[in-house]
């Protein structure tokens, strides 16, 4: 029987109990082992709440801890790469919330400590792990739309600044709704394409603090194709979330590909014929842990770490840049 994976929680953030504390209650391969927080108050109610068999004294003694052997990294993205860099340098492997960093360069220095410690650095791309998307990718594998012209892709939800302290409307820690939402679109669509663009072009519309409330960007291909990707966190917004391909013999449409789980359609037209794929409830994060857990038993590979993280972080600092906004990227490369 393989040991039970160990894993050590940096911050007590929102995002954690749904991508971690539930999925490892059902997973009998990992443990809940430390959680640590700027407040040692909150970490212990949060141990408590959630099952974490430890409270450690801070950042620092968690990625120290001999008891963790993978640290879950939800904290703020301008912390993601001195945290994950230095949890990689104590020998641990890091499963990153996205995006993976402020910019292509921290990207770059995540991916040198990696490779320099044996660690393994996963970006917590949790769709990817759904049948739900592998079926979509089985579809364009067996190219049963033929060959691709056009990517549309969106997320776009209501994101209040609740009154200056919502991360996700600062500059400083990373900011802007192409990094928060649009990061999705964009990994959808270099999942669909080994392609890299040749041109891209882009729009932002900025909050009073500087950041992009709503950006539009356009990828062009050599090869002919054509993606518009959307994120807008304004207020008006209703929440939506959809991609749809077409190619040359038919098209794709996945609405909500981001959690399947939570009610989604996935149809491919081709050769006048509608097909609609059976959607799994089971949990996106919960197909994310399994695979983790596996890859780290078995050396295999996986879809959302290694060069995928450094072409994912490139495209979206180009991105930035085309929009005018390549400083709020702490000098994106």
């Amino acid at each position: 029987m393989e040991a039970r994976l160990r894993i050590g929680c940096l911050g007590a953030a929102r995002i954690a109990p749904p991508a971690l504390v539930h999925p490892a209650r059902v997973h009998g391969a990992v443990q809940l082992s430390a959680v640590a927080a700027r407040d040692p108050a909150r970490a212990r109610e949060f141990a408590d709440l959630h099952g974490f068999a430890q409270v450690r004294d801070g950042y620092e003694a968690l990625v120290d801890d001999p008891e963790v052997d993978i640290v879950y990294n939800p904290l703020p993205i301008n912390l993601h790469a001195e945290w994950t860099i230095r949890a990689l340098d104590a020998g641990k492997h890091v499963l990153c919330e996205k995006p993976l960093a402020m910019n292509a360069g921290e990207v770059e220095a995540m991916l040198e400590a990696a490779k320099r410690n044996g660690r393994r650095l996963i970006e917590a791309f949790h769709y990817r792990y759904h049948p739900a998307f592998e079926t979509y990718l089985a579809w364009l594998g067996a190219e049963r739309i033929g060959r691709l012209r056009r990517i549309e892709a969106h997320f776009c939800a209501p994101i209040d600044d609740d009154d200056g302290r919502e991360i996700r409307h600062l500059p400083e820690t990373g900011g802007g709704a192409f990094m928060d939402l649009g990061c999705y679109p964009l990994s959808w669509t270099l999942m669909s394409t080994a392609e890299e663009p040749v041109s891209v072009d882009a729009e932002a519309e900025l909050t009073p603090r500087g950041v992009d409330e709503r950006l539009i960007a356009t990828l062009r291909f050599a090869d002919g194709l054509e993606a518009t990707l959307e994120a807008s966190m304004a207020m008006s917004e209703t929440r939506r979330m959809g991609l749809r391909v077409v190619g040359d013999d038919g098209e794709i449409r996945f609405d909500n590909p981001l959690a399947p789980q939570l009610g989604s359609t996935l149809t491919i037209d081709c050769g006048g014929e509608t097909e609609s794929a059976a959607i799994n409830r089971v949990s996106t994060y919960f197909y994310q842990l399994d695979a983790v857990v596996r890859a780290l038993q078995t050396g295999e590979a996986l879809p959302t770490e290694g060069n995928a993280l450094l072409r994912q972080q490139r495209l979206l600092d180009r991105i930035y840049a085309a929009a005018g906004l390549a400083g709020l990227r702490n000098n994106a490369q």
